[in-house]
């Protein structure tokens, strides 16, 4: 604020200058040049005016309709997947490699030591370790894109009013860096208004798609029971060395949650955020221009 208000002051008093050289010197362009920017300085006066009320209006409005600051549903949001839905589905992957790794890596001897052969007890069990990999390296990224939109979130929240906005507001009002500073203008509200509400539509879309959801997938739930491969089932649960319904089949399941947020909402996200500054950019470079 500050800064914008000195911005203000000088932009006034090179105005001031214009209209005096314009009476003195006789000159027409000096004096619509004054009657121009004073124009726009009316406006940017009125834009910083505007935006911050906007901006508290907006906060307003979500702690009425959305329960709370955007960007707090957002965070707490982001942290519900990471530590209820993603850190468990790892750490039973996790768990099941150890476990796979180890049962398929004991063996038992028979015959002599020269002639004997060498035969793993739990061969099925390099399958599943496999499996297991492939899914550990699906499923670790994504949870590190959970905690990167946490980090932006925060950045967002901290940069864009108290230093992007004052920035456009103090750059539109100078005739050379007009077009940026209505562009900061833009990609401050877009972020700090439009972007985290995104994410409270993404928290209230999929909390209750898991909400409806039960513990595990009823196709799973009935291939264990015996209606599509008893025998594997039979064999896997009967052993009481792993449970495939806890430790693989359920970070199967998380790992579609997972996958929504961590690719397609956040393009959702950037791309709404991203239409909302060209159109808003638009508008003031060429409407307030």
């Amino acid at each position: 604020m500050p800064m914008a208000a000195t911005a203000l002051a000088t932009m006034t008093l090179a105005i001031v200058f214009a209209y005096m050289a314009a009476q003195f010197f006789r000159r027409p362009e000096y004096e619509s040049f004054a009657s121009i920017e004073i124009y726009q300085l009316v406006i940017s006066a009125v834009l910083l005016v505007t935006i911050f009320g906007a901006s508290c209006f907006a906060a307003q409005m979500s702690d009425a309709f959305a329960g709370g600051d955007a960007f707090d549903i957002g965070r707490s949001y982001l942290d519900y997947l990471t530590n209820q839905v993603a850190m468990p589905a790892v750490v039973r992957l996790q768990g099941t490699l150890f476990v796979s790794q180890w049962l398929s890596s004991v063996s038992m001897r028979y015959g002599a030591s020269v002639w004997g052969i060498t035969m793993p007890l739990f061969p099925s069990f390099v399958l599943i370790e496999r499996s297991v990999e492939f899914l550990l390296i699906l499923i670790t990224p994504f949870t590190s894109s959970l905690i990167v939109q946490q980090i932006g979130l925060e950045i967002i929240r901290g940069t864009m009013i108290p230093f992007v906005l004052p920035a456009g507001v103090i750059l539109r009002i100078f005739p050379p860096t007009r077009d940026a500073g209505a562009f900061l203008i833009a990609a401050a509200l877009g972020f700090q208004v439009v972007f985290p509400y995104t994410y409270v539509m993404h928290s209230n879309i999929v909390r209750a798609m898991i909400a409806d959801q039960t513990s595990e997938p009823r196709p799973i739930v009935d291939v264990l029971n015996g209606e599509g491969y008893p025998n594997v089932a039979t064999s896997l649960q009967e052993s009481g060395l792993y449970e495939p319904m806890g430790m693989l089949f359920h970070p199967i399941f998380s790992l579609s949650f997972l996958l929504l947020q961590a690719l397609f909402l956040p393009a959702l996200s950037m791309t709404i955020t991203v239409a909302f500054i060209k159109g808003t950019t638009k508008f003031i470079s060429q409407k307030m221009g």
